[in-house]
């Protein structure tokens, strides 16, 4: 699998959740749905920036397609802070899923930014080689993340 199929495969998975947690009426099952767009979107994002934004800017020192990354790593900030948003909102306030459109019609920006443009660039840059090391390193970094995160604090040493 390539990078951008490996890319779509996650904002897919995060899309499907986000239209569970609007279809969903009880407040647990919200959260809990919740929880778990968070943990993916943060895996995401910051494995993202390091593979495959790093990969694109390494490979083409073009004043546009920096612009482009950087926009998108604008992007993923705002994903960033509406995420911490409504992890201090209770999802039981009607402010809260007020806030989870906004978020949604933010990442759902950002993907079809993301998609179109940035995958349109980067396939120019990228060799298709390159585009499957990518996903392999994404999803490696990704799993480590995970175990990092699971593992507490004072077991670290």
């Amino acid at each position: 699998m390539d990078i951008y199929n490996y890319l779509k495969k996650d904002h897919q998975k995060v899309a499907d959740l986000m239209e569970q947690v609007i279809a969903s009426k009880d407040p647990a099952e919200r959260q809990s749905l919740f929880e778990t767009i968070k943990m993916e979107l943060t895996l995401h994002a910051d494995t993202e920036e390091q593979t495959f934004y790093k990969a694109i800017e390494d490979a083409t020192r073009s004043k546009q397609v920096e612009e482009k990354i950087e926009h998108a790593n604008h992007e993923h900030d705002e994903i960033r802070e509406y995420l911490e948003k409504l992890s201090t909102t209770p999802v039981t306030d009607e402010l809260w899923l007020e806030t989870f459109g906004e978020f949604k019609h933010s990442v759902t920006h950002h993907v079809e930014e993301e998609e179109g443009e940035i995958f349109e660039k980067a396939k120019k840059y990228l060799s298709s080689q390159e585009a499957k090391d990518l996903a392999k390193e994404m999803d490696a970094l990704k799993k480590q993340s995970q175990v990092q995160s699971k593992v507490p604090a004072d077991a670290m040493g």
